[in-house]
């Protein structure tokens, strides 16, 4: 069990929390900014990936007909030698070679222009692995990521040290000391983890995208594990939800009760659902 900790304190909790997601929201600003312009350059790449497969098949179907010029190249060469050693008429035979001469110099500049372009596709392939860009991107959140977290664990008084990794995998540690695995809390605590993740990653993504979700629904999260002062604590954090409209449905209503500006109650009447005036 962890001590309480006085109205005074948690109240500096929730207005540091606050006033820090301000700073973090004004410094991902930028962040947000150079992310949109690298996925831009992301979904070209795709794109250009696409591109890189039927050039390469071109590629191939170039090399096959380089290879079968060259053969009649030879043939004709061949052909060539046994003209002039007969004395007959080389007018025709030699129109015949500069045309395959220029077909062969074609080819040549457009196997040269698709090898470029593959070797420029290689480089985007590279930059789009797990190892490349993506890595950059999840580096830049993770530092943001891991404080909103342990902001929210704070003011729902578990007081844990959250961190996840690159790969998300998520270390815990109490008094940033002993570490445990998520399994190794109980039903309450790892709601208080859950709800605190769910809070951060709304926050990341109004960040993220510089749009505010006004909508928030709650379906039965006061009806699981959370004890008194989990309940008290989840509340404050919803108080200060102030432009967004939150919808709890919990089949406790007795502890709710003027808790929320209002309620519509439901009841069972005869396996029908029915609304209580």
């Amino acid at each position: 069990m962890f001590p309480n900790i006085s109205e005074e304190l948690r109240t500096e909790k929730i207005n540091g929390a606050s006033s820090s997601a301000k700073t973090i929201n004004s410094t991902l600003q930028n962040i947000s900014s150079e992310s949109t312009k690298v996925e831009s350059d992301l979904e070209v790449a795709l794109q250009v990936q696409e591109k890189l497969r039927t050039a390469q098949q071109d590629l191939v179907n170039g090399n096959k007909t380089l290879t079968r010029i060259n053969t009649t190249l030879n043939n004709k060469r061949g052909g060539l030698s046994k003209i002039e050693q007969g004395g007959t008429d080389l007018g025709e035979a030699v129109d015949e070679l500069n045309v395959l001469t220029t077909e062969k110099n074609s080819l040549m500049e457009r196997k040269l222009e698709i090898a470029e372009q593959r070797n420029y596709n290689e480089v985007i392939g590279e930059m789009l692995k797990d190892t490349g860009i993506k890595t950059k991107i999840i580096k830049q959140y993770l530092p943001v990521i891991n404080k909103l977290v342990n902001q929210y664990l704070q003011i729902l008084d578990f007081f844990v040290h959250f961190d996840l990794d690159e790969s998300f995998q998520e270390t815990i540690r109490s008094r940033h000391r002993d570490e445990f695995t998520y399994d190794s809390f109980s039903e309450g605590e790892k709601q208080r983890i859950d709800l605190s993740l769910l809070f951060t990653w709304r926050q990341i993504a109004k960040m993220k995208n510089s749009i505010s979700t006004n909508l928030l629904i709650l379906d039965e999260t006061f009806d699981s594990s959370l004890d008194v002062d989990g309940v008290e604590n989840l509340q404050k954090i919803l108080s200060h939800l102030n432009d967004t409209n939150v919808f709890v449905i919990s089949h406790k209503g007795d502890i709710l009760d003027g808790k929320f500006r209002s309620k519509i109650e439901f009841v069972k009447d005869k396996n029908f659902s029915k609304m209580v005036a």
